[in-house]
């Protein structure tokens, strides 16, 4: 059970997201500083994980819409 949480990947989405937002607010008011810090790997790593997490989802929405279309054929020859 909790593997499945784990490996979920609209939680890896969400996780990177939040991350996304918050790590790009604190690179932004920070621009006028020449130094690299926390927030600009956090940043890097975010991206990663959000495009690691869109390629599991769409392949989860193709076999739905599958599905879909099996079941209405199914339905239809009923």
């Amino acid at each position: 059970m909790l593997r499945k949480i784990t490996e979920s990947p609209y939680l890896n989405l969400l996780s990177g997201l939040i991350l996304l937002i918050t790590s790009a607010y604190e690179t932004f008011t920070t621009l006028d500083q020449a130094t690299l810090g926390v927030p600009h790997g956090i940043l890097v790593f975010s991206i990663i994980q959000i495009a690691k997490a869109i390629p599991e989802i769409m392949h989860g929405l193709t076999e739905v819409r599958e599905a879909h279309e099996i079941f209405e054929e199914r339905r239809e020859s009923l």
